[in-house]
């Protein structure tokens, strides 16, 4: 599918040229927006964005819809050395037709350079060797000569296919005192315009008729610039915008189709997949070999399955139509990579000729929050492959490596699907895997004799916990993995020391990870005396990252619902007396959850904690809460056992 990618380029401190000088006006303006923006060096002071339409052919002939957005930014700066880089994006399905920076020229503004003419940077976005696209950034510098100083953007781009025109953000990469939105619609189109995340804000909206069009006009105020920020939850969840969907239009006396529903998404994508000429003939004999000797359908599926997974490289690859065409199957096969549609084609292909019920499956993951009832390319970011067995359907992920049949990536648990059935399409969801299926079990048992406290320490990891180690694991080169086991069971803390380490068996994807070994926790042991002190919560789980500061913006995202449990015991010598044992926690919001105690009963110590997270997901309105359970669990993690000797 389509991954829509963000380059953010830096902010930067530039050298400036000699611009006139700044007025009263504008220094007025910038001790406002000072005080408005205090950790910004520029701010606009006004963002202009205006949406025409027109009608045009694809380069297949077909009748489309097409866009353009005009672009007009005034900016001020608000510190006495300061700059900025301007930048849009285009590819295939667009282009910018006018990049243009201007300056202040007594009272007016004049162009500083066309930068349609080549002083404009003009470079691909994309820079991973696995990731492949067409998408490019044209940038330029803006430099500002002091407090106050103001220049001004003025760029215009064309969507040959509003189909490719899904959303716009009130938010920028930069600060802003206001932002319109002015969409102008001709009669002779039915444009959907969808509103999201508009809740808590102060937007405006106003319709308004001229000229055969309908104008629809939005305002927002004071918006703050859009953070880059670690482990967040995507900015389709959390920033106000606009999603744009061409639901019909007229073209030379005829009315033509757009997505009305999802039936129509679903005859486009079709449409495409079609423009794939698969040659399964190719595939046969690495089937036949794959599905030999196999009794169940349940088998056949796992050896090809499992195959995908181990044999092809996932390259992601955008450009053009192709960036939705999938790659043929016998292309993927031959050249043992592709993105998530090749890959999906692959298998689906594969398993036909198993003889096998399959179908290509578009789906959107965790990292959009939107469903069908949204008929837009927006909805979908993603490929895999359905098959049915016994009734049941089974959505496999080829790029998801090492995971188990019939198990499914957080990621796109709870999601929609959009399965491809030739003429007819069925919308399906992926089940939501309960938590305790993603769980991270630590089982101990420790004595103390002599002031020495030794034990046996046992992890057991299932679903995305199990998945994510072998992710990690086998990505690593060989002389690493060792390590990597013995510091598993270390858990980050330098006061263990770890011998006798054993594993199960680490490439079989289908069972539980265990690690297992002995361990010294004697640097645990605080001796006064006659009394000890000790530790045996030795596995608190780090939530270092994921302390809010007073600017984060967006909600926590992690890597999946999941339980943390731990089990341990201490046996104590006899005639050794509990003085006294930390008290219980019990604390319990929607996203997370814990409990923990101590017991005692004759010699031995009972130590039990459960610390869930329920949603995956931490949210920004509930951070001042989360922040108080984070102190209850950091100071419960740090009791300790008193203990008399005899």
């Amino acid at each position: 599918m389509r991954n829509l990618y963000l380059l953010i380029l830096a902010f930067s401190t530039l050298i400036p040229g000699i611009l006139p000088a700044q007025n009263d006006d504008d220094i007025f303006e910038a001790n406002r927006l000072k005080k408005v923006f205090p950790d910004d060096r520029v701010a606009a002071t006004l963002i202009e964005e205006e949406f025409t339409f027109d009608r045009g052919k694809s380069g297949d002939k077909l009748p489309v819809v097409t866009a353009t957005r005009n672009v007009g930014i005034n900016f001020l700066a608000l510190r006495e050395r300061a700059g900025i880089q301007y930048f849009d994006f285009y590819n295939s399905f667009s282009r910018i037709t006018s990049f243009k920076q201007l300056e202040k020229r007594k009272g007016m503004f004049g162009v500083k350079k066309n930068y349609n003419v080549g002083f404009a940077i003009d470079r691909s976005a994309s820079s991973s060797e696995s990731f492949s696209d067409d998408s490019r950034v044209k940038y330029f510098n803006i430099g500002f000569s002091g407090y106050g100083d103001i220049a001004r953007v003025e760029t215009a781009k064309t969507f040959f296919d509003s189909k490719y025109l899904t959303s716009e953000y009130f938010h920028s990469w930069f600060p802003s005192k206001e932002k319109i939105i002015r969409i102008r619609i001709p009669e002779w189109l039915d444009l959907d315009i969808r509103e999201f995340n508009f809740d808590g804000y102060k937007i405006t909206k106003q319709k308004t008729q001229e000229k055969g069009e309908t104008i629809i006009t939005y305002k927002l105020q004071n918006i703050v610039a859009m953070k880059s920020e670690r482990r967040s939850i995507g900015v389709a969840y959390q920033y106000p915008h606009l999603m744009f969907v061409v639901k019909s239009f007229n073209y030379d006396g005829r009315k033509e189709k757009g997505f009305g529903d999802v039936g129509d998404l679903y005859n486009w994508y079709k449409y495409l997949y079609t423009k794939c000429e698969n040659n399964p003939d190719d595939l046969k004999a690495k089937v036949t070999e794959l599905t030999s000797g196999k009794a169940t359908d349940i088998d056949k599926v796992k050896s090809i399955f499992y195959w995908v997974q181990d044999n092809i490289r996932y390259i992601a690859f955008e450009d053009g139509l192709a960036g939705f065409i999938p790659a043929t199957a016998q292309d993927v096969f031959k050249s043992k990579y592709g993105d998530c549609k090749g890959m999906a084609n692959l298998m689906t292909e594969m398993l036909k000729l198993a003889g096998l019920q399959a179908y290509m499956t578009w789906i959107g993951t965790r990292h959009l929050p939107y469903d069908y009832s949204l008929p837009s390319l927006a909805v979908d970011n993603h490929c895999i492959s359905t098959v049915v067995i016994g009734g049941k359907d089974y959505f496999l992920d080829g790029t998801e490596k090492y995971i188990p049949f019939g198990e499914y990536a957080w990621r796109i648990q709870g999601k929609e699907v959009l399965i491809g059935k030739g003429d007819k399409y069925e919308v399906k969801k992926v089940p939501l895997q309960e938590k305790e299926k993603n769980k991270i079990l630590t089982q101990a048992r420790f004595q103390l004799k002599d002031n020495v406290l030794k034990g046996h320490v046992k992890a057991t990891l299932t679903g995305e916990q199990r998945t994510s180690f072998h992710q990690y694991y086998h990505d690593l080169p060989n002389d690493d993995k060792k390590k990597m086991i013995q510091r598993y069971l270390e858990f980050g803390n330098r006061n263990l020391v770890v011998s006798n380490v054993k594993t199960s068996d680490l490439n079989n994807r289908e069972i539980p990870i265990v690690i297992e070994g002995d361990i010294d926790l004697t640097n645990y042991v605080i001796t006064e005396e006659k009394e000890l002190y000790l530790g045996i919560d030795f596995y608190p789980e780090n939530l270092r990252g994921l302390q809010p500061d007073k600017d984060r913006q967006q909600d926590y995202a992690l890597s999946s619902s999941y339980v943390a449990v731990d089990e341990t015991e201490l046996l104590l010598p006899a005639g050794y007396k509990v003085v006294s044992l930390p008290a219980m926690i019990n604390e319990k919001a929607t996203d997370y959850e814990v409990t923990g105690s101590y017991t005692v009963k004759d010699n031995k110590v009972t130590f039990n904690k459960i610390l869930a997270f329920n949603t995956g997901r931490i949210r920004k309105a509930d951070f001042e809460n989360w922040k108080t359970f984070s102190k209850k669990l950091k100071d419960f993690n740090s009791n300790l056992i008193l203990v008399k000797k005899p």
